[in-house]
């Protein structure tokens, strides 16, 4: 949906769908991120249903709607769809009905295998009968013993399906290795490359807007990461959020490319609230000077958000000129601090 740069009207308003990522958007860890919770009670009572799509595959999704009313989420309007269940329902449309596949990562990738129909095997129950295929997801006990299998399994001819390929997952102690990095230590022992479904694949992304009931124009994807949230929403021809509450930050931002670039950006969440200006990179009107040190000058006065956008168009519009754009990680972070953006954990 094309939004109109003079409107006044919420964001969220011009859609009749969110598909909200979690890790970052939401939450980080057992924490609420600022502005999220009361955010999200205000859509829902408003009438515009919300499907939180992760590729966090590790938990079944009732265990995250239990934590996310936990946080205070008014339990109406919304749905959990992970990337086990986008893996499941790709191997249901393959296979027979009731076909073993090896479930490999937390206990939600093989709820979402039986809900699809499959009959999921642990790697300790394997005994040598064979498998058609093996799904492998992120979860805090996968052992070597489980990543070996699935490169034996692999080896012989198994369908080797991952729910995602990011390779860190946010923590509230930093970035740790997320999924990605489990399939590349596999990857090093096969001559071989899984089939991903997760962000910034559109599996994911279709599923959920099935579960929304809505059209590409009238679906507005939220995400705290360029290469699968924005990436992945821009593939999927869906308009954008980038929230600067999670794992890509403004310097990310500033320097990413066509393809990751979002249709609107905000601090949180709570943009969703805020007027739907989008992102002009060909507007000359929104740009800002760029300073000696080669990095947008803030504008005087208008608020963080339109500061926020004049300095990321500035950053845009210079790089694809040709022009060269400061990638010095400090003053990119002096420059959040002015805007009052802060990372979650250090709001504490």
């Amino acid at each position: 949906m094309t939004a109109d740069p003079t409107t006044a009207e919420p964001l969220i308003t011009r859609y009749r769908g969110l598909i909200c990522d979690l890790d970052g958007v939401v939450y980080r860890g057992a924490d609420a991120v600022p502005r999220a919770v009361e955010t999200l009670n205000r859509v829902t009572a408003d009438g515009v249903p919300v499907v939180f799509a992760t590729n966090n595959a590790s938990r079944p999704p009732e265990d995250v709607g239990n934590h996310l009313r936990g946080l205070g989420i008014a339990p109406r309007g919304w749905s959990v769809v992970n990337s086990s269940q986008a893996a499941a329902a790709h191997l249901a449309q393959r296979l027979a009905p009731g076909t073993r596949v090896c479930a490999v990562g937390g206990p939600g990738v093989a709820q979402a295998l039986t809900e699809a129909g499959l009959t999921p095997v642990r790697v300790a129950e394997l005994s040598g009968k064979p498998v058609e295929a093996v799904v492998q997801g992120l979860g805090p006990d996968v052992t070597w013993t489980e990543l070996a299998a699935v490169g034996y399994l692999v080896g012989t001819g198994a369908t080797w399906v991952a729910t995602n390929a990011d390779l860190t997952l946010p923590t509230p102690y930093g970035e740790a290795p997320g999924n990605g990095a489990l399939v590349a230590l596999v990857q090093t022992a096969v001559d071989a490359a899984p089939h991903v479904v997760g962000k910034p694949q559109a599996a994911l992304f279709d599923l959920s807007r099935s579960r929304l009931g809505t059209a590409r124009p009238d679906t507005l994807v939220c995400g705290d990461r360029l290469e699968t949230d924005i990436e992945g929403a821009n593939s999927a021809g869906l308009d954008s959020l980038f929230v600067l509450s999670g794992a890509s930050r403004l310097r990310d931002l500033a320097f990413a490319g066509r393809a990751a670039r979002p249709t609107y950006v905000a601090t949180d969440l709570g943009g969703l609230l805020e007027p739907a200006l989008p992102l002009p990179a060909g507007s000359p009107e929104h740009r800002v000077d760029l300073g000696p040190d080669a990095v947008p000058r803030l504008p005087n006065g208008g608020g963080t958000g339109p500061a926020l956008r004049s300095v990321v168009t500035t950053a845009w519009a210079a790089r694809d000129a040709g022009r060269a754009v400061s990638d010095d990680d400090g003053r990119w972070g002096e420059i959040e601090r002015q805007l009052g953006i802060l990372r979650l954990d250090q709001a504490r």
